[in-house]
């Protein structure tokens, strides 16, 4: 046997091979680019697995599928009402005090004022304060805005007395303008007359918001202003002579007649 191998080998040595052998160089360089090849397709292989990965994580994450929420009701557009702001309100009869009403006074007339404008009677603090100094129209804007007015005049024998109902859009505006002025005319004086003093001497005590103001003339008299308000009506009552209790009595049913 190692006769026939060591023949064997002998026949070799002298043989070309059917293709030439390339060169050390060449050899390197494509066992370069194989590995190159198999890491190339190795990383693909793992982009792959982890796409896929993914898209499971993905999958399962959103299912099973949410349930539908139902839509919240839509909000309503409609402003709320405003408390300050109140619709204009035509003043009508009903509104003003009826002779009953005067529960202190048996037997009172009502008749229309006098000298009422083509926008019904005037402010009734603009008259009651005619001649103080200090006294602006100007510095109480509610009164350009009045929507609508009506007054009464009420007496028996030599006592008199006149209410006046007004609607504004802003009635509270209102009930802080007459604070104002008398605030801003608290002692003036009648020319060739007496020294008028005003004091408020209770508020909030009936309607939506009240007040009830002594009204000095000099030594010789006591009267009463009487203001309610409720909604956006405001009625202002002149109460001659007193006594006190009387005329705040007669703020409860200046407010029933607003209602």
């Amino acid at each position: 046997m190692s006769e026939q191998l060591t023949v064997l080998f002998e026949q070799l040595r002298g043989s070309q091979p059917p293709t030439p052998f390339a060169p050390p160089d060449q050899v390197r360089r494509r066992g370069r680019q194989r590995n190159h090849r198999q890491a190339l397709a190795a990383g693909s292989a793992v982009l792959a697995v982890a796409g896929l990965g993914t898209g499971w994580a993905v999958g399962a994450a959103s299912d099973p599928t949410p349930p539908p929420v139902s839509p919240a009701p839509p909000q309503s557009l409609t402003p709320a009402p405003s408390l300050t702001h109140a619709p204009p309100t035509t003043v009508n009869s009903s509104r003003l005090l009826k002779p009953e009403d005067f529960a202190a006074i048996d037997g009172v007339e009502p008749a229309d004022l006098d000298d009422q404008g083509p926008n019904g009677p005037e402010w009734p603090w603009m008259t009651a304060m005619t001649y103080c100094p200090d006294y602006r129209a100007a510095d109480y804007p509610t009164i350009t805005k009045r929507h609508d007015a009506r007054g009464l005049s009420y007496s028996k024998d030599t006592w008199i007395s006149w209410e006046i109902v007004e609607s504004y859009p802003d009635a509270v505006a209102n009930m802080a303008d007459v604070r104002r002025a008398i605030a801003t005319c608290p002692t003036y004086q009648f020319p060739d007359g007496p020294e008028i003093q005003q004091t408020v001497v209770a508020e909030q005590f009936a309607g939506e918001d009240s007040l009830l103001v002594r009204v000095k003339r000099g030594s010789a008299r006591t009267d009463y202003m009487v203001v309610v308000r409720v909604g956006a009506l405001v009625a202002t009552l002149a109460y001659m002579d007193g006594p006190e209790p009387d005329a705040r009595a007669m703020a409860d049913a200046m407010a029933a007649r607003l209602r």
